[in-house]
């Protein structure tokens, strides 16, 4: 996708601190202000230490077994959505590491939501997995809670099939596992 304003490419090393910086940006936005979730700022600090942080992203960006996109907006020099795709595990008793894909973080600034933005990363992920992983299922993970990622994933074919929970610090998560058949269209 490339607009006048926006341009979708690969993420290369420097784009690692941007990452960092909209991921917690969006992160914030859409789990303790739009979904008001409890989790007490000492949690969301620790959490973004280690699963938010420069060196976390630059390590998805050099994965060669996955692929990280962006989107910027050429006019403001802004990130302002990202999709990250690759083989981490799916806690479901049907997910093969090595044969199958996992679609780990799609990500939309909130102001840039509703503008096709999220639908384009999803067709470039499910155009990537189908390339890495022929006829292979895709999965995804979304917060219960969340209708809205959850509504963009049915749309393209995703179903629940489990659940599981994780913790943020001391704050228990509850995820909902979907895939999706890779040969849909």
């Amino acid at each position: 996708m490339t607009t006048s304003r926006l341009a979708l490419r690969r993420a290369i090393d420097i784009d690692s601190i941007a990452l960092s910086q909209l991921s917690q940006q969006t992160w914030r936005e859409t789990y303790l202000e739009d979904l008001a979730l409890p989790i007490p700022e000492h949690d969301v600090e620790h959490y973004f230490r280690t699963n938010k942080s420069p060196e976390w992203y630059a390590t998805k960006i050099a994965d060669p077994l996955g692929a990280t996109w962006v989107i910027e907006d050429k006019v403001n020099d802004e990130m302002v959505a990202f999709l990250i795709l690759g083989q981490s595990e799916v806690p479901h008793p049907e997910f093969c590491i090595g044969k199958d894909g996992h679609i780990e973080y799609l990500y939309v600034r909130r102001d840039r939501q509703s503008q096709g933005i999220g639908q384009q990363l999803m067709n470039v992920a499910l155009s990537w997995m189908e390339e890495q992983f022929p006829a292979r299922p895709v999965w995804i993970t979304t917060l219960a809670c969340n209708l809205k990622s959850q509504k963009l994933y049915m749309h393209y074919g995703f179903i629940k099939v489990g659940e599981f929970y994780c913790n943020v610090g001391d704050t228990k998560r509850h995820f909902f596992i979907m895939r999706r058949n890779n040969h849909l269209s």
